[in-house]
């Protein structure tokens, strides 16, 4: 029942319905327990900017992460937070190249400017947070699930055409990821019964080598292990009577 909520929470999410209009529909649906004092849900929708530790000279990369949070209020100031990211966009920019399979194509990927490897993950992140007024300071712990890993090489051709190669890399990358999950928080809008819209900024380090195989652009670094670092800009959208 619980999967069902968060995926259709997810679905109105994505229509420019009214919170108070979207907040009753879940209502409706699931019980008003999930819009009580004590207990609410969030549609959270941001921004990650990603890197891995241990590779040296390279860069961020980013992505949406989307989810579904539910606040459960253990003293006025106190609450715990439970969350599921089903699209968590992660990895790092500028790798090197090794080889397409066609020695013709490989100089074309030479630039690792144009490079990434993207990993999608799942992300389980359980908060705990404190109330200063309309801030909110939280930390706890997270295991993420990979889902899709694929590095992307890209190519400006003279004549203003581009090239692509993607190679997908799934099991050269663990399943999981665990690791700590720090954030401040900040009610944009005036809160309503205590609540309202929510800017966030947070910060997630992996403990996790990422890496499985020695197979792949991460094996010529120099350095390691490869552990996900990842800055995260997002807003929550609350559902509240």
């Amino acid at each position: 029942m619980k999967k069902a909520i968060a995926a259709l929470a997810l679905i109105i999410g994505m229509f420019p319905a009214p919170a108070a209009s979207q907040s009753s529909i879940i209502s409706q649906i699931a019980g008003d327990s999930v819009a009580t004092e004590k207990l609410y849900f969030s549609l959270k929708f941001g921004l990650n900017f990603a890197d891995l530790t241990g590779t040296g000279d390279t860069g961020r990369t980013g992505g949406f992460n989307i989810g579904l949070t539910s606040t459960i209020r253990l003293t006025d100031r106190l609450s715990l937070v439970p969350e599921i990211t089903p699209f968590s966009r992660k990895g790092v920019s500028k790798i090197p190249f090794g080889t397409s399979g066609d020695p013709a194509l490989d100089p074309f990927f030479a630039d690792p400017a144009a490079a990434e490897l993207a990993l999608e993950y799942v992300d389980i992140p359980v908060l705990l947070t404190y109330r200063l007024g309309r801030f909110h300071l939280g930390a706890g712990p997270f295991v993420s699930f990979l889902t899709d890993a694929t590095e992307r090489f890209r190519a400006d051709l003279p004549s203003g055409d581009e090239l692509r190669f993607t190679r997908e890399v799934t099991d050269g990358y663990k399943k999981t990821d665990c690791g700590l999950v720090v954030e401040a928080s900040w009610t944009i809008t005036k809160p309503r019964r205590g609540v309202g819209l929510v800017f966030h900024f947070r910060y997630q380090r992996g403990l996790t080598d990422v890496l499985r195989t020695s197979s792949g652009p991460l094996d010529v670094l120099p350095a390691g292990p490869f552990r996900n670092s990842v800055i995260q800009a997002y807003l929550s959208f609350p559902f509240v009577h």
